[in-house]
């Protein structure tokens, strides 16, 4: 039952993914080329 709640498992994993969304969201701020996923309303 304690693996369950063992939040240290995989720690280089989710802090990988943790710092990998962070750099997303600074160039998202920052004015990144974003592409979006919906064409416009009457394309």
């Amino acid at each position: 039952m304690r693996a369950i709640y063992n939040r240290s498992t995989r720690l280089p994993e989710r802090r990988a993914m943790m710092q990998s969304w962070s750099d997303y969201l600074d160039a998202l701020r920052t004015g990144a080329n974003v592409v979006p996923l919906r064409r416009p309303a009457g394309a």
